[in-house]
């Protein structure tokens, strides 16, 4: 099976339209899937918040690539715990560019992420 693909989200800001309408600065959580595994469309602008929603702590890997000298550097098994967020800033390609994609996995299914792309 494929991973799955995670939604990227687009904050309005910094002038948006005025009034600004209900819900439209909300946004949702994906849950993780922990046998296939989660991806999204990288463009090296991307704040992932890592949500940990159970009552015991859970782990996430963030997937690298080989950089232009042929690196990796994954961060592997990161605990976070119960009921705790996490952030991560991808703000380069090198490294963690996976044709296009970023890889995550996730050591549970309760685990949900929120891909937030920074305006540049």
């Amino acid at each position: 099976m494929p991973r799955k693909q995670i939604p990227i989200i687009t904050p309005l800001g910094p002038y948006p339209t005025l009034p600004v309408t209900a819900t439209a600065l909300n946004f949702v959580f994906t849950t993780a899937d922990s046998v296939n595994f989660d991806q999204f469309n990288f463009t090296g602008r991307e704040l992932i918040i890592i949500r940990n929603s159970t009552g015991g702590a859970l782990t996430v890997t963030l997937e690298s690539a080989a950089d232009p000298l042929n690196r990796t550097g994954d961060v592997t098994t990161y605990s976070i715990g119960a009921g705790l967020f996490s952030l991560f800033w991808v703000g380069a390609l090198p490294g963690w560019n996976n044709a296009g994609q970023f890889f995550l996995r996730s050591s549970a299914s309760t685990m949900d992420y929120a891909v937030v792309k920074i305006p540049g």
